[in-house]
């Protein structure tokens, strides 16, 4: 999904001046009435919603970035706007240092999954170093909406092919599991599921024939990822994986397996 089709121009606002984490939530509570979605909604309905979302744990998630985001019953639509901060604001991020860009989405609540998909597509973004950096210095309004396209248009170019393969990823190394969760998540649409598992070892432990490699059962971190995507989207996903260590296909921890499918039906809840 492409990012500039949901981000609504009257909610930007470049160079914000606000001080501190409760002048950026009134801030996003006065960009977000400009959409039509909530020109009748209180503001202090918004403002409250923002900050319930940010006592619930902080949306400032480091290096500069902060996704505050907050949902609704009564509204049919997405407002999804964007702040910048020229000299950073304090945000009570993760990491405790200022935040420099910002988005806001705010949405049905009944539209989950296509709220954690909006989620991670301004995630996936963000997290181009090469897009950061512009966004920062981006002057004006249209700008910024310049950026956007062109960091969102590589892995969003319309869909010729409806195509689609399966992703089946085994993750040992804990330290990248979130990660390739985000990734996937922002290219899949319900689509996408995890399962428990154990290592080998658990069960060769048990073996007699094995149990002398194996002194005393040791658990450890094991998980697999099914998800399916269009087949157009599989490169990117293969080559983002791939960038989250400098030699992923030779070490132990993760290992990927992509193949065609015939068919693909249905659809799950994140």
């Amino acid at each position: 999904m492409s990012i500039s089709d949901v981000l609504d121009i009257r909610c930007i606002r470049v160079n914000s001046q606000a001080s501190g984490k409760t002048e950026v939530l009134k801030e996003i509570t006065e960009l977000a009435k400009e959409n039509q979605q909530l020109r009748a909604k209180a503001a202090d309905e918004i403002f409250k919603a923002l900050e319930d979302r940010e006592k619930a744990g902080t949306t400032g998630f480091g290096d500069g970035i902060a996704i505050p985001h907050c949902s609704f019953e009564d509204i049919d639509h997405f407002v999804v706007g964007m702040m910048t901060f020229a000299g950073g604001v304090a945000f009570e991020s993760v990491d405790r240092k200022p935040v420099f860009a910002l988005f806001f989405i705010i949405g049905p609540s009944r539209e989950r999954n296509r709220h954690i998909q909006i989620l991670s597509s301004i995630s996936k973004i963000l997290l181009e170093k090469s897009t950061l950096a512009s966004i920062r210095k981006a002057k004006s309004v249209e700008e910024i909406v310049e950026i956007i396209r062109g960091g969102s248009a590589s892995s969003d170019e319309p869909v010729q092919s409806r195509e689609k393969c399966m992703f089946q990823i085994v993750v040992q190394r804990e330290e990248y599991f979130n990660q390739i969760m985000q990734i996937l998540s922002s290219e899949v649409d319900g689509e996408i599921a995890v399962i428990e598992g154990y290592n080998a070892g658990h069960y060769l432990n048990r073996i007699p024939l094995f149990a002398a490699y194996w002194g005393e059962e040791k658990s450890r971190f094991t998980r697999v990822i099914l998800a399916v995507t269009d087949k157009a989207a599989c490169n990117d996903v293969i080559r983002r994986i791939n960038l989250l260590s400098d030699n992923l296909e030779n070490e132990r921890g993760v290992l990927i397996a992509v193949q065609d499918l015939i068919y693909a039906g249905g659809s799950l809840d994140f």
